[in-house]
């Protein structure tokens, strides 16, 4: 029965508006006399309803009404030069018959299809020359056969169009249908020019046959008009109703599920695209200690009364999206897990959207009842919400709830009622994105910068070792080390091949210094917790067998927070290297209770403090007592301390007063580039340790 009474509508708007294109102004008409005369008026009165109701309708079908005006334009001009103008008529009429005959042909090809953009391209203005060359013949060459020159001009457009209908063969049928009439269309208007010119038609054959053509071509290309309108009367809340119950519900909350709900949105997004809305996530963000004491059945009913409670309070607040139909309407759908989902309209546009968020959300806050029960267990649940607003934060459905969600995670982590999307973040993970590609990029390439820096014996300045340190300029003059990208160099997923290439330059290093009898330490540091792993053993044992060089020359230095925190796994793996005659050092070392109790049980080879602020008054000064008492202990545990970052005279002299003895940094040297190395040192022992 909906089927026959939806039938019936759509009959009954397509035969009112087929009224109103067909009816003339009879006023007009009584009042004329000629032939001329009556189809001038009979040419406006079809067109001024057709051009009012597109008018009216323009926000909400798509339909191109300047086609139909200038058709009309160029018609009524047409037939006025058949009737009132007798000097140049020929040239006159020719000129508005081929506009009128190139604008029955672009209305035919103005609806996009599925043909080849640079051909439809090539077509419309190959009838644009066509016709700009036809009209200057007409009027620069009136000598020439006006029969000979029209018969070209329309056959050429007739094929275009032809062609055109051939290569929209993937569009839809009743769009091929409506391209094939309206070829029919323009092939008769063309014929009847044709014979009128050879005078084998009468100007009044003419005025029918143009006027019959513009009735027909008004009713095909109105057609798209008449069925927009009759699916936006009565047809799409149907289609959207229908579509949203073939998808399943919620069935722990009996709500619209996720795709109920993006089912339901794009539909309205759809219609009505120039509106606002704002689309809110939100969960109970104390649920879990639910699952835990009563397990995830009974749990389930506690949900399914919160989402009772909700509902109830929003069901008749009209500004947000109704996922139902309108007799029982319910506002709110639910994500997955624990996410629900509202979507709020904006009407007004000086209205705050803020505060009508979050008075929304407040209202969803008081809606939570006070103590949810179930048998001996009692909760009050706490919401928090992510907010996101179309077009301001994304265009894409899917984007903005995906944006409202990441709010959501922010108030979450924050702690916070609510958090707005930040559009700032899409910025920075997009940077984050590139900057990770590149990195990866650097280091398949292998093209991060390497240096060497020399550790030295202050008293005599004799070189006690070296570490090895990685440079990467991203594109930039100021480089970034190594624990300024690590983080970066870990989500790029090349984390371990960039160890890699530093384990390998660390052996070569090693062998080139032996060469040059010189047998001393090279450090390379490691700084991610995820790199204490057996891969690593392997890789390193490898290398040892490749350039057949003592193990005990390569010290493996980790930071101090990553030794007291490693995963016994971890430290299995370091028990492992220290077979291999690996040394072990601990980089940033503070001292402190914990990672004296791993140097006591490690045994690790030595330890490095930063010593950048030993120097430095006021405040600072605390900085010498730290520094003095760990070379002290040091000292008493015979265990060698480096200290680092020693880059001036002033920093080293208070290093060495306090009874530092080794230093690495400015002061020895900031960096060399490994395949230089030999030349510094040999430069370094000249002066200052001379044969």
């Amino acid at each position: 029965m909906d089927f026959f009474i939806q039938r019936f509508r759509i009959v009954t708007v397509q035969a009112f508006l087929s009224f109103l294109c067909l009816t003339s102004f009879s006023a007009f008409a009584s009042t004329s006399s000629s032939l001329v005369e009556f189809n001038i008026a009979l040419v406006i009165g079809i067109s001024l309803p057709v051009l009012l109701i597109s008018g009216l309708l323009k926000s909400k079908v798509p339909f191109k009404r300047r086609f139909p005006a200038l058709l009309t334009v160029v018609l009524v001009a047409l037939l006025y030069s058949i009737n009132y103008i007798d000097e140049n008529q020929t040239a006159t009429l020719l000129s508005f018959a081929s506009v009128y005959l190139s604008l029955l042909y672009f209305w035919s090809v103005s609806k996009r299809n599925e043909e080849a953009f640079d051909f439809a391209m090539i077509s419309n203005v190959l009838v644009l020359i066509t016709l700009g060359v036809f009209i200057a013949i007409l009027w620069l060459f009136p000598q020439v056969d006006a029969y000979l020159t029209w018969g070209v001009i329309s056959a050429l457009i007739i094929a275009i169009s032809a062609v055109r209908i051939k290569y929209s063969s993937r569009s839809s049928s009743s769009f091929i249908y409506r391209m094939v009439v309206q070829w029919l269309i323009t092939a008769c208007f063309a014929g009847a020019v044709f014979l009128w010119i050879n005078a084998q038609l009468s100007s009044d054959w003419l005025v029918l046959v143009s006027v019959a053509c513009y009735v027909i071509s008004m009713i095909n290309g109105c057609w798209m008009l008449v069925k927009s309108l009759t699916k936006s009367a009565v047809g799409t809340d149907e289609v959207d109703h229908q579509e949203t119950r073939k998808l399943p519900s919620d069935a722990a909350t009996n709500l619209p599920s996720q795709q109920q709900a993006m089912t339901k949105i794009s539909h309205v997004l759809k219609n009505n695209p120039t509106k606002k809305y704002a689309v809110i996530t939100f969960k109970p963000i104390n649920f879990q200690q639910v699952n835990k004491v009563l397990g995830h059945h009974n749990s389930d009913i506690l949900l399914l009364q919160l989402a009772y409670s909700l509902q109830k309070t929003v069901s008749d607040n009209e500004r947000l999206l109704n996922f139902n139909d309108e007799k029982s309407p319910i506002r709110i759908a639910r994500l997955q897990g624990l996410h629900f989902l509202v979507v709020l309209e904006f009407d007004e546009e000086g209205e705050s959207k803020r505060l009508v968020i979050e008075k929304l959300c407040n209202d969803l806050t008081i809606a939570v009842p006070d103590a949810m029960s179930f048998k001996s267990f009692s909760l009050n649940f706490e919401l928090t919400f992510g907010i996101a607003l179309m077009g301001e934060h994304g265009n894409s459905l899917s984007q903005v709830i995906s944006h409202a969600e990441d709010a959501l995670l922010t108030a979450e982590n924050s702690q916070l009622p609510l958090s707005y999307f930040d559009n700032e973040e899409v910025i920075y993970t997009e940077r984050h994105l590139l900057k990770m590609e590149q990195l990866k990029q650097d280091i398949v390439d292998d093209s991060l910068e390497w240096l060497v820096q020399p550790q030295t014996r202050l008293r005599d300045r004799k070189l006690v070792g070296f570490e090895i340190i990685v440079q990467w300029y991203n594109k930039s003059e100021t480089p970034l080390q190594l624990h300024e990208f690590i983080e970066t160099a870990e989500h790029s997923g090349e984390i371990y091949l960039l160890t890699k290439q530093m384990i390998t330059r660390a052996f070569k290093l090693i062998l080139k210094l032996q060469r040059m009898s010189i047998y001393e330490t090279v450090s390379i540091k490691l700084l991610s917790q995820y790199l204490l792993e057996p891969d690593l053993v392997s890789f390193i044992e490898k290398q040892i067998a490749t350039y057949n060089v003592p193990a005990e020359y390569l010290v493996i230095e980790l930071p101090e927070n990553i030794v007291l925190t490693a995963s016994e796994r971890a430290k299995i793996t370091i028990d492992e290297l220290k077979s291999l005659k690996v040394n072990i050092g601990i980089a940033d070392f503070s001292g402190s209770y914990e990672s004296l109790r791993y140097i006591r049980k490690m045994a690790v080879h030595q330890v490095k403090i930063d010593c950048a602020n030993i120097a430095a008054t006021g405040e600072e000064e605390s900085e010498n007592a730290i520094v003095t008492a760990l070379i002290d202990l040091t000292q008493k545990m015979e265990l060698p301390l480096i200290g680092t970052s020693i880059d001036n005279k002033q920093i080293e002299q208070a290093f060495t007063l306090i009874g530092g003895e080794l230093a690495q940094g400015g002061i020895v040297e900031q960096g060399v580039g490994i395949d230089k190395i030999d030349t510094w040192v040999n430069t370094w022992n000249g002066l200052y340790n001379p044969i």
